[in-house]
């Protein structure tokens, strides 16, 4: 048995689900050679490698109000098919390369974490090119048409809302999994918030709300900070601005009249889950799954359009989440919890009605399976 991974740099959150594929895989007793993650854009051209990113990374930064309208526009069963020969084409051109790869190692399973390999991988196996089974497996809440391809074997979706909508697009439903995305073991609950607190230097006593920058390390955090200070005998928070060192410096540099950690990049997130009540942040597939999985509630601040006011939309849906479009929101929030405490309470209820902290594993062992 062997099993490749495919993401693309072009967010990190389809890394991270590759990598805890490869993980559960080793995990249930796959040879780590057997079971190997690869960066689908390496084997791309130099401009096709360089680009694919920057365009993304570059229009959620400078344009979200176009990227959005273009990723809504681009999903119209009307006005994609007039695109797609000629993003096909152009997949099919960049992808030869991992084609002839799969096609002389015939790896039992290919498994897309990116709809760019998604659609290479589905079409050759649809086409006869390839031996190798095609598991798709859809980073977000719900899917895009461009991860959508007669071709695939199976896909793997995060609810049964995704897996109803594959079917419309024409998927059979015994070729569709919703079971969760996969996300790392590490962000179950551990039961050490006051043991982390007391680490951190801060109180078990108040509520502690966690902010992160997301990806692109943009966040008015300062001013969410300021908007939390009426309620300054009943607040702590901890802030992770990523790589962003001006945010850092400019946070380093201010006040407030209850106790607040900051940090950089980080790599123990399940810790500062852990010790959070309520995490502010943007909506990416690999953050609200992590949060799910924590039992953490989301404030849902400023998603990017597209893709994650998709997925701010189901969790808004299932009342799973809070919402604030304006720091000074964070005020309306905080007296609401504070006002009724059975509200966390009845969020972390439908949070773990929906929470799949098992994909992973559950991902593996639908491998060795079939």
């Amino acid at each position: 048995m062997k099993a490749a991974i495919f993401h693309a740099e072009a967010g990190y959150g389809h890394k991270k689900v590759a990598l805890m594929i490869e993980k559960a895989l080793q995990a249930a007793g796959l040879p780590e050679k057997e079971a190997e993650v690869f960066d689908a854009l390496e084997l791309t051209s130099a401009h096709f490698r360089y680009s694919y990113p920057a365009i993304y990374f570059n229009a959620v930064k400078w344009i979200p109000k176009l990227w959005g309208w273009f990723y809504e526009v681009l999903d119209h069963d009307r006005i994609y098919p007039l695109l797609k020969p000629l993003r096909s084409f152009l997949n099919r051109l960049e992808g030869r390369q991992w084609l002839a790869w799969v096609r002389k190692e015939n790896p039992e399973w290919v498994v897309c974490c990116h709809f760019f390999t998604a659609e290479v991988f589905s079409r050759a196996r649809q086409e006869g090119l390839i031996q190798s089974k095609v598991l798709v497996v859809i980073t977000d809440f719900a899917p895009h048409t461009f991860w959508v391809h007669a071709g695939a074997d199976h896909y793997w979706v995060m609810t049964e809302e995704a897996k109803t909508e594959l079917m419309r697009r024409g998927m059979a439903a015994a070729r569709i999994t919703a079971g969760g995305i996969p996300v790392d073991p590490a962000f179950k609950p551990s039961g050490r918030k006051a043991q982390i607190l007391r680490e951190q230097g801060l109180e078990s006593g108040r509520l502690t709300l966690l902010l992160t920058s997301g990806s692109f390390g943009l966040s008015p955090m300062d001013e969410i900070l300021r908007a939390m200070e009426p309620f300054k005998d009943r607040v702590q928070a901890l802030c992770v601005t990523g790589n962003n060192k001006v945010l850092k410096n400019k946070l380093e540099g201010l006040s407030f009249p209850f106790p607040v950690k900051i940090f950089g990049f980080v790599n123990f997130m399940p810790e500062l889950m852990e010790a959070a009540d309520l995490l502010v942040a943007k909506t990416g597939g690999a953050t609200s799954v992590e949060s799910l999985a924590k039992g953490l509630p989301l404030v849902i601040f400023q998603p990017i359009p597209g893709q994650e006011t998709r997925n701010a939309d189901y969790l808004k849906k299932r009342f799973a989440s809070f919402s604030m479009e304006r720091p000074d929101q964070i005020g309306i929030i905080l007296k609401n919890i504070f006002e009724d405490p059975a509200l966390l309470a009845q969020k972390k209820k439908v949070i773990a009605e929906i929470a799949r902290p098992d994909s992973a594993a559950a991902i593996a062992q639908f491998i060795l399976k079939h």
